[in-house]
């Protein structure tokens, strides 16, 4: 097949890698990835990761917002899209991004949708308590409304977001969940992981962006009731929600027990997560949160960790007691104990991760592809 991608952000400098990183990586080993590149301002100086897909430059205008850039950038997409889609003789459109796919639905190929989470939440959470932000979520809304019901098939990563897709009368749907590289992450020795990172006694470590989905509110607002550093591994993208954090933490006097590296290599996870007694997996309540189960638990699986998580029904359906939940700071604190109790079954936690490995993650993913492309020309 000849695939093109249309991502949600910078293909190759974006510091978290999601679920098309790896999932077009695989399948670039027997097909023709394309990739549209956005180069976003605000990450052109970050390194970029390697990657099997091919490349196509897609940025006409750069600016530092990301809603901006998106728009302004609409009308050079548009041809792009359509010019790259005849001259390559393009099969199948994979998207995800919100205007791009609006263009890709007059390239005339057929466009499969993947719903990573609940878009128009996604885009409106960068601009927090303000009225742009309500106005980016209702443009967000009708548009992905738009893109979804003229797409020939989607992709979703739980059954609640299944079913929310089915509401708005979307017909042919496919849940593919999230994954991890069980190849590239794996269980370290606890002992000396803390010890190359300078951390002694229990750790409770974080993975992933700084954003106000996150609710590390909580787990700071239990720090001066529990015994333990909290190890925060991941960078900031578009708000100050990590200054936030830092100065609640040091409102409560427990900033010296919070341990913040900004972003590491993707690579270099497995020693990260290695230092630390519990993974955690702090949300916020909301649409985006509450339907998607997100790749960071798996990471920590992968790596022989246990997981506590915000209370989440996508996750809960999904992983059932393999991990913990916790409601509010009285029961995060309480399932701490309960964890750290229980001890560690990393065999467990591994071999659970191991059913969610992206290669087989990705041949699934390569089958709607190919039912997709068989309707073009």
């Amino acid at each position: 097949m000849r695939i093109l991608v249309i991502p949600t952000t910078d293909w190759i400098r974006h510091p978290v890698p999601n679920r098309l990183n790896f999932i077009f990586d695989i399948l670039a080993e027997k097909h023709d990835v394309y990739v549209l590149h956005f180069g976003l301002k605000r990450f052109s100086k970050l390194p970029a990761r390697e990657t099997k897909c091919r490349l196509v430059e897609a940025s006409w205008i750069n600016v530092e917002d990301p809603s901006l850039y998106y728009l302004l950038n609409f009308p050079y997409h548009l041809w792009k899209i359509g010019s790259i889609v005849k001259k390559l003789d393009i099969d199948v459109i994979l998207s995800t991004n919100i205007l791009p796919s609006f263009a890709a639905n007059f390239a005339h190929s057929p466009v499969v949708f993947d719903y990573l989470d609940h878009l128009e939440e996604s885009a409106s959470i960068y601009y927090p308590g303000s009225a742009l932000g309500e106005i980016v979520k209702q443009v967000v809304s009708l548009i992905t409304k738009y893109n979804l019901r003229t797409a020939h098939s989607v992709i979703t990563v739980t059954r609640e977001l299944s079913e929310f897709l089915q509401d708005l009368g979307v017909k042919d749907i496919t849940v593919i969940p999230n994954g991890v590289d069980t190849k590239l992450l794996l269980p370290l020795s606890m002992l000396e992981a803390k010890k190359s990172l300078g951390l002694k006694g229990v750790v409770l470590g974080y993975v992933g962006s700084l954003e106000h989905w996150v609710d590390l509110e909580t787990v700071v607002a239990a720090l001066p009731r529990i015994d333990a550093t909290l190890l925060v591994v991941g960078p900031g993208l578009f708000t100050d929600y990590g200054d936030e954090i830092k100065k609640m933490a040091n409102g409560l006097g427990v900033l010296d027990r919070i341990v913040f590296t900004g972003a590491v290599k993707y690579a270099d996870l497995s020693r990260y997560i290695s230092a630390m007694d519990i993974g955690l997996n702090p949300l916020k309540m909301m649409k985006k949160n509450e339907y998607a189960a997100g790749g960071k638990v798996f990471n920590y699986l992968a790596c022989g960790r246990p997981v506590l998580s915000s209370r989440m029904i996508s996750l809960e359906r999904l992983l059932g007691d393999e991990i913990y939940y916790y409601d509010d700071v009285e029961s995060f604190i309480m399932q701490v104990k309960n964890v750290l109790a229980a001890g560690n079954d990393e065999k467990r936690h591994r071999s659970l991760a191991l059913k969610y490995d992206w290669r087989e993650i990705a041949h699934s993913y390569e089958n709607v592809l190919n039912e997709a492309s068989k309707t073009h020309g």
